[in-house]
């Protein structure tokens, strides 16, 4: 899910530690790489002089953009981009040419106007190993498979969304995560009791189980989500230049395939125990949802078809709802509870708020939600400016194309700047200050989605678990709030500092203060 999606799992492309991985190889091997580089960029030179592409910064033969390369954070160095050669650019990637967009103008007309033009992803090595051959819905090409994957997919979601459970398993995930925050007597880092609510929700949605803070998977699968969101921040040379696959992987590869696999062990074991316990008269929880819905599918879809969705596929939609899900989820909560600890007349509305429309004797519900305007404002806020996957996940295109007014040829890759829509200041006034009142109406209730506010991206690859992110973040927040006053320590700079790299940004690490409420309820 989103923000998409994830991702987290997303950008294998960019990795400066290139050159000192490459005096490993003997100079037999370099030659060849080098060679079959070289004519993969002559090749690729000669194809552009065919088309009017967008314009760009200088790029070394085979190597490509030296800036994008070292780079920090990807969004950062496209937005120098942008303010010097428009909203359309094109960047090299190792010998691979990518075309950024940096404005909404130019991300409507691709991912909505241009119908599907723009809907493949690229091919990237990596991303293959970790989606069991791109099986999975996030990363796999815009097929006919892929779109009935999608249908089914989407089926088992809104059949899982009918009813309460959604809430039934967050609520019960507060009660048992908030206590233990409020054991908390002086400055912590709230991260580990955000991931374990996270976590247990989505543990609830997708397998039915919960578990404690001191739950050896949960160790585990959260100690591997962030090695790997870690290694995948900076990318892999084995992405820049393929042919590496074939004759030597880095360390840093083989250690990030190891951890890809575990994961997916994890979600197998308990996919393939859900095959066994199915019970069409007593569906648990959306894995279960998942298996009746193709089940049901067998009766309405052609056969033929249907034939191409294996196990693994449903098995990858499993993993992106859930793995994803957790990434992004945690992230976006810990931005927003950075910001309010730092907003503290922020933080007052909210609660003011929440004790108007919820009061003090019970938990936030869904439908409390119309009602919580400014409460869901405020969250909007934290997820403009604290965006977990800055510019998304990477496209590719279906056929020549244009956008902005350039050409853009088949099977090029396309980033979207998701940083700078949500920085556009034709779009946002005062865009580093934090507002909530710029998503509500004159009467203070929600309005129209901001055009240029865009986190889970649009179009025929708008993220699948929206409809699960969005309610699940909102319960959480508002409960947090609701429950706790919170404050930096004495001293804290208040300014909101990014962690993290690559295309995966995080808030810095931070600690906070509690205080609880004087709420009638108590749950222990």
């Amino acid at each position: 899910m989103v923000m998409i999606l994830h991702d987290e799992r997303i950008n294998c492309l960019t990795n400066g530690m290139f050159y000192s991985n490459l005096s490993a190889l003997n100079v037999q091997t370099v030659l060849i790489v080098l060679l079959v580089l070289l004519v993969v960029y002559m090749y690729k030179l000669r194809q552009g002089l065919k088309y009017n592409l967008p314009p760009g910064p200088f790029c070394w033969p085979l190597i490509g953009n030296y800036e994008v390369i070292q780079a920090k954070f990807l969004h950062e160095i496209f937005v120098k981009y942008a303010k010097k050669y428009g909203p359309v650019f094109t960047v090299s990637l190792g010998p691979y040419q990518t075309v950024v967009l940096n404005d909404i103008n130019s991300v409507t007309e691709a991912l909505v106007r241009s119908k599907a033009d723009f809907a493949n992803r690229p091919s990237i090595h990596s991303v293959h190993m970790f989606t069991e051959e791109s099986k999975d819905i996030a990363f796999a090409n815009y097929t006919p498979t892929w779109k009935l994957h999608r249908k089914i997919a989407g089926k088992a979601l809104r059949q899982y969304l009918a009813g309460n459970r959604l809430e039934d398993v967050m609520h019960s995930s507060m009660k048992k995560c908030l206590p233990l925050m409020a054991k908390e007597n002086g400055p912590f880092n709230p991260e580990k009791y955000i991931d374990l609510m996270v976590f247990n929700i989505m543990t609830a949605v997708c397998f039915g189980e919960s578990v404690e803070l001191d739950d050896p998977e949960f160790i585990r699968f959260i100690r591997l989500r962030r090695e790997a969101n870690e290694m995948i921040g900076n990318g892999f040379v084995e992405d820049m230049f393929p042919i590496m696959y074939k004759i030597w992987t880095t360390n840093k590869y083989r250690t990030f395939s190891k951890t890809m696999n575990e994961l997916i062990t994890i979600v197998k074991r308990k996919f393939q125990e859900h095959e066994k316990t199915f019970d069409i008269d007593n569906v648990r929880d959306f894995t279960d949802s998942l298996i009746l819905a193709r089940k049901e599918a067998e009766h309405e879809e052609n056969r033929e078809m249907l034939s191409k969705l294996s196990e693994t596929h449903l098995r990858q939609t499993v993993f992106d709802i859930f793995s994803a899900g957790i990434d992004t989820s945690r992230i976006t909560l810990g931005f927003a509870v950075r910001y309010m600890a730092s907003l503290p007349e922020i933080q007052s509305n909210v609660q003011e708020e929440i004790d108007r429309v919820v009061g003090k004797d019970r938990l936030p519900t869904v439908k409390d939600r119309d009602n919580l305007s400014y409460t869901e404002a405020t969250l909007h806020e934290a997820m403009r400016l604290g965006l977990a996957v800055p510019v998304g996940l990477p496209h590719s295109t279906i056929c020549d194309t244009r956008v902005g007014g350039y050409d853009v040829p088949k099977d090029t890759m396309v980033m979207i700047n998701h940083w700078a829509l949500h920085h556009d200041p034709r779009y946002w006034k005062d865009v580093e200050k934090f507002d909530p009142t710029r998503y509500l109406d004159g009467k203070g209730k929600l309005g129209m989605k901001p055009e240029s506010w865009l986190p889970f991206s649009a179009g025929r690859r708008v993220c699948l678990g929206e409809t699960v992110a969005k309610p699940e973040l909102h319960l959480i927040f508002a409960t947090i709030m609701q429950r706790f006053k919170i404050t930096l320590p004495e001293g804290t700079n208040p300014k909101v500092e990014l962690g993290g790299s690559g295309n995966i940004t995080v808030p810095a690490p931070y600690k906070i203060i509690v205080k609880e409420r004087n709420l009638i309820y108590k749950f222990s």
